[in-house]
Order: structure tokens, then sequence, then C-alpha cells
């Protein structure tokens, strides 16, 4: 899958861990941690959706449950942007919890989804949250982790997340 995401937009991949898209991954996350970095620094509040840990973690639920080997693919990205710097932290992750028959409703209502799912993500929904606090406790310790119930209506879901968001501009250099 995400060969063929590459090759659509014009990179040259030929096997799913090719150089071709390796260097798609390692240029995606370093221009979007320059690009957080930048709008942290003009004290704005940057919300991403995924980030190394998540991808890794994500990554390393696939392989277990289908050999297949994307999470190679994050790894050696991670630690190069650390080596050289460019790994932009951030100020805490959200793992937003539901049980995984919700998720695979919510998924299924998404037809590019419809596919991966009969093809083994109901095992990978399974093992992520695992993974995810595994990776994140391991590669990020310093940073928070918030587990929000997401089965509440979205408006405690937001209220909650706000919240956070009010604890973390009082620790750190976000502004509310």
């Amino acid at each position: 899958e995400v060969s063929e995401l590459a090759a659509s937009r014009g990179f040259e991949v030929a096997d799913r861990a090719s150089i071709g898209t390796e260097t798609w991954f390692l240029t995606q996350y370093y221009t979007r941690g320059t690009e957080a970095k930048r709008l942290r620094e003009e004290g704005k509040l940057v919300i991403m959706d995924r980030n190394y840990a998540s991808s890794l973690a994500f990554g390393f639920a696939n392989f277990v449950a289908s050999n297949n080997p994307s999470f190679f693919m994050h790894f050696p990205s991670y630690i190069v942007n650390k080596a050289v710097g460019t790994l932009v932290k951030p100020d805490a992750y959200f793992f937003f919890k539901i049980p995984v028959s919700e998720s695979v409703r919510r998924m299924d209502s998404r037809e590019e989804l419809r596919e991966e799912l009969r093809t083994g993500s109901v095992q990978v929904l399974r093992d992520c949250e695992r993974f995810y606090k595994a990776f994140f406790s391991i590669l990020e310790p310093e940073v928070p982790f918030y587990e929000i119930d997401a089965t509440q209506s979205k408006a405690s879901v937001l209220g909650e997340v706000l919240g956070i968001f009010g604890e973390l501009s009082g620790k750190s250099h976000l502004k509310s």
C-alpha cells in the first residue's frame, strides 16, 4: 500500500522496502518536522495525526499480524532523523481508545479501507494499543501519553482534549 501510494505521487518504487520508498518517508517526516518546529517557534499549537513513534508502533503491529515489512521502512528514518537532530518531539501523545469493533465499523464506512480490513487489519488494530504504549515509552519516555476514552460523545472527547491542552500550555512553551 505504501509503495503504491509513493508510486502514485511520482516516486520510483522497486520493492516494498526500496530506497525510493525509504527516501520518501525520510523526506515526509523531515518536512513535517521542520514545519512543526517553525510553527512551534512562532508559539503556535501544532497537532499532527502521525509521528515517528506512532508510525513505528503501527508498522510493528502490521508486521506481527501479517509479516509486512513496513516497520523496517520507518525505523531507519527515525534513527537518521534522531541522529542529525531533525526529530521534533511532540509535547504530548493522545491515544483515542475505542473497542476494535467500533474502529472496524468506523473504518468500514471509509470506502478506501474496506479491502485492507479484509486482509488482516483487525488483528493489527488489536495489537496497536500495546505497541503504541511500548514504542512511546521506549522511544520518547519524556513525552506524556494521554489515553482518551473515544467512546464518549464528541463534545466530551473534545472537552478532555482541550483540558489537556490547557495543562500543557501551563507546563511548556504553548500559548492558549
